[in-house]
């Protein structure tokens, strides 16, 4: 580490600025296109996540805010709320301009002395956390005191320029990765969802069938659908019934000093919105109440305001908070059709609009298992299920290999950022699991 100079933050500053007052931002200054707001929602990674979406203001509104706009290459922080997020905006990004909110403050770095996005990464390294939130405070509301004024005088050390740049490589290569398989999951579960749709919502087939149109499934499959639909405007043959009819919903509760500490955990917070992958999970060390068991492959429901979308296949044996309910197929053949039905946004409506409680409204496994839904035969849910399983195990296999890709880049980061290993020894940890 004997060519790593040590500077301050504001030595290698072009800008550093808070957001806007609260003032200058409200819900009816939105507009449907315009400037998008970066809130925190965006922020838990080292890259800015544009999956949630944005509210927009006015071009001329953004104007007016010009001190509170930024622009890939900004490194973005927050100062109160969820303290110690920070994230980069990539050369890449959707948008040329955004704009931050009030919670939020920025860096702008010179270019000719430091690498964005290495000294992105290095304050998600603990040193770079640690110094970033040494002057917060976690009474009331939590935040950072005199934030612009704190980051300036925060000292990093920093190799030569085409080293800082060379290690974001590293870096960039699995968070790519990680976020390729993202992208194919999303595309995966989007292939199962019209799928499902076709079949069992439309009645594509059937409907086709009818009015005389040609084949659009192979043989094998085009002819497992009736040909006309009956006085119910359902395929013939077909039965009305409920998820109940095909599913069930196992109760097997237990007690936190029956399970280890490493015993795998998902709460609702780990459940992404509108995703059946689920990448994240704890250790049930600190679990302190009763919790459900769920197994590998089950599917996991999040009880609590349905209308968040909570959906998801169990990628593993372990327990859940049950706030979720955990929901299994009464055989193997309805599997697929009963994830897919629960997954579906007509399905979380249906929730939404049952649940009771006002603040807090939640549905349950007798109230969801009384959905109504069109039921195939089960010839017509075998196919269905030998077409859509391989498209779940793929999904199943990216988010281990995710994991395992976050957990590398994990372990490599302080040891990178603080020079104990070699750029080279880190390429070749990549190699192995990228």
């Amino acid at each position: 580490m004997v060519e790593w100079k040590t500077v301050r933050i504001e030595d290698i500053a072009e800008k550093i600025a808070m957001g806007p007052f609260g003032s200058n931002i409200k819900v009816e200054t939105f507009v449907p296109f315009g400037v998008p707001i970066i809130s925190g929602q965006h922020l838990h990674a080292s890259r800015l996540d544009e999956r949630p979406g944005y509210n927009f203001i006015t071009v001329e509104h953004a104007d007016k805010l010009n001190n509170s706009n930024v622009y890939p290459g900004d490194i973005i922080f927050t100062h109160a709320g969820t303290i110690g997020q920070v994230a980069l905006i990539p050369k890449n990004a959707t948008y040329d301009r955004y704009v931050i909110s009030q919670r939020q403050f920025y860096l702008r770095v010179d270019k000719s002395k430091a690498d964005p996005a290495f000294v992105t990464r290095w304050f998600h390294s603990p040193v770079g956390r640690h110094r970033l939130l040494m002057h917060s405070s976690q009474v009331g509301v939590p935040s950072i005191s005199r934030p612009a004024s704190n980051l300036k005088a925060i000292e990093i050390a920093l190799p030569k320029l085409d080293e800082q740049k060379a290690i974001s490589s590293v870096f960039d290569a699995l968070e790519d990765k990680i976020k390729l398989n993202r992208r194919m999951n999303e595309t995966l579960e989007a292939m199962a969802r019209a799928i499902f749709k076709d079949w069992f919502v439309d009645f594509g087939p059937t409907r086709a069938k009818a009015e005389g149109r040609e084949p659009y499934l192979s043989p094998e499959l085009w002819n497992l659908f009736p040909d006309a639909l009956d006085d119910e405007d359902k395929p013939v043959g077909w039965k009305q019934g409920t998820l109940a009819d095909i599913a069930d919903s196992p109760r097997r509760g237990v007690s936190p000093s029956d399970v280890s500490e490493d015993t795998p955990y998902i709460g609702l917070e780990h459940m992404p919105r509108r995703s059946i992958a689920l990448t994240e999970w704890e250790g049930a060390g600190k679990v302190t109440s009763n919790k459900s068991v769920f197994k590998k492959g089950e599917f996991l429901f999040g009880k609590l305001r349905p209308y968040f979308h909570k959906v998801g296949i169990a990628p593993l044996d372990g327990i859940c908070s049950t706030d979720i309910v955990v929901v299994i197929p009464r055989g193997p053949e309805w599997a697929a059709f009963t994830l897919a039905c629960l997954s579906s946004d007509e399905f979380v409506e249906y929730t939404d609009q049952t649940s009771t409680g006002t603040k807090m409204p939640r549905t349950s496994w007798r109230t969801m298992g009384q959905y109504k839904i069109c039921l195939p035969s089960e010839r017509g849910a075998r196919a269905f299920q030998s077409l859509i399983q391989p498209l779940f195990n793929r999904i199943d296999a990216n988010i281990h290999e995710a994991r395992t890709l976050a957990q590398t880049r994990d372990l490599l980061l302080p040891k990178l950022m603080s020079g104990e290993i070699r750029l080279k020894d880190a390429e070749k940890s990549v190699e192995a699991v990228a």
